[in-house]
């Protein structure tokens, strides 16, 4: 966890450092290289980073060379100034003479380092060593602990399809940059809306195929490698017949499983589904901001005005209830009345929406502050659906999530 490079040539002092890291439970042999001049020590840093340089002043340059301290304090210089040798993060110099370090001690204080007179009858430089191990381990811990990050990016956008959704959502004025990271073949794509002198960060990036695993994993990723404030998924959904119209929003304020629940064996040897839907709901300000949008009748046919080809004649609605999420797509009437058996209020179904909201909910801190759906209608999840209305229904519901993060229905996440 922390790298130590030792250079000393006294081998007493290399017995009595060692026998020290070895009661630091995280510092193993692996942890830590000796060099015992100079030649070697440049080496040494010219491959690797480490966290602590403990130096010796009084060192020979090379194996067989007369040591001198003034190859110490020279060497500190080098490191100044090298483009070659990587730059220790902490340094501590470590004499065995008493005169050595009233005479330079001077030089470490100017760079804010620590000179240590070693004594082996004295213990004290020993507790040094290890108060200053002690504190870089806890500071790799703190660095490395998600609990201690912070937010990096303020929204993250998902979408199902790469084709459609993800092509209407970098149609959006971001300046897009596309990106993968190492080990990760999903390819990111970063920028920033900026409208009024108000910037918002922003990553986006499409599962590799539908369906709420996929969404869970892709969302888990983004949350770990970029840290979003808020997650919001965009796309198309199924609507539900007398309950919009194409190219509608669907903003969810209830997400579940439709799949949820036991199958059984009735007595006739049927077999029955008991739904047990596990529902997760949305930020009560959101749900707040989002109802007042309702009224806002005029940037709703600013963005139906905007589009370029074929629409419907109804005017563009949102409509706000809970979304049932399933393992399959469903071009069944039946299936949709069973659902709104059990959730009345039902306005729309997907694939991947409870997915999302589950991975928001569950990861590692920090988690987004909230997770939101805004998906737009573009069939009735019956045997009449086509991809007549995919693209503009990918259209209405990206740039419904553009004016809302804009503040244009007067409310402001960022």
């Amino acid at each position: 966890m922390v790298k130590i490079l030792i250079a000393d040539d006294n081998h007493l002092k290399i017995k009595d450092l060692r026998e020290v890291l070895s009661h630091i439970p995280e510092i193993s042999f692996e942890n830590y290289d000796i060099a015992t001049d100079l030649i070697s020590a440049k080496r040494y840093l010219s491959v690797s980073h480490y966290d602590l340089l403990i130096l010796d002043l009084n060192i020979p340059e090379r194996a067989g060379d007369d040591p001198l301290p003034e190859n110490g304090i020279n060497f500190l210089e080098e490191i100044k100034r090298s483009q070659r040798l990587l730059k220790p993060f902490h340094i501590i110099g470590l004499t065995a003479y008493e005169k050595y370090k009233s005479q330079f001690e001077s030089v470490f204080i100017d760079d804010l380092w620590g000179l240590i007179h070693y004594d082996p009858t004295n213990r004290g430089w020993e507790k040094q060593i290890k108060l200053k191990i002690n504190y870089l381990l806890q500071s790799k811990r703190d660095l490395q602990s998600p609990f201690k990050k912070g937010y990096e990016f303020d929204l993250a956008i998902i979408t199902a399809l790469r084709i459609t959704e993800l092509e209407s959502v970098l149609t959006l004025p971001a300046n897009w940059e596309s990106f993968t990271l190492n080990d990760d073949a999903t390819e990111y794509h970063k920028g920033i809306f900026e409208k009024n002198g108000k910037k918002i960060s922003v990553i986006a990036a499409a599962a590799p195929q539908m369906g709420m695993v996929a969404a869970s994993v892709l969302t888990m990723k983004i949350i770990h490698s970029f840290r979003p404030k808020y997650i919001a998924m965009t796309g198309i959904a199924g609507g539900i017949k007398g309950i919009g119209n194409f190219g509608d929003i669907l903003a969810s304020d209830i997400s579940f499983d439709s799949g949820s629940g036991k199958i059984r064996t009735d007595s006739e040897g049927n077999k029955t589904f008991e739904p047990d839907y596990r529902s997760i709901e949305l930020d009560t300000d959101l749900r707040e901001a989002l109802t007042s949008c309702k009224g806002k009748r005029e940037f709703l046919d600013d963005i139906k005005r905007d589009w370029p080809a074929d629409k419907p004649d109804t005017d563009l609605q949102i409509h706000i209830g809970p979304f049932a999420s399933g393992a399959g797509v469903i071009e069944n009437k039946q299936v949709i009345d069973e659902i709104r058996g059990h959730s009345r209020k039902l306005v729309g179904i997907d694939m991947e929406t409870y997915g999302v909201f589950y991975a928001c909910k569950h990861c590692s801190k920090p988690r987004p502050i909230s997770a939101f759906s805004f998906k737009s209608i573009s069939d009735f999840a019956d045997p009449e659906k086509n991809d007549s209305y995919q693209k503009f229904a990918a259209f209405t519901s990206t740039r419904f999530l553009y004016n809302f993060v804009m503040g244009k229905v007067n409310f402001n996440l960022f």
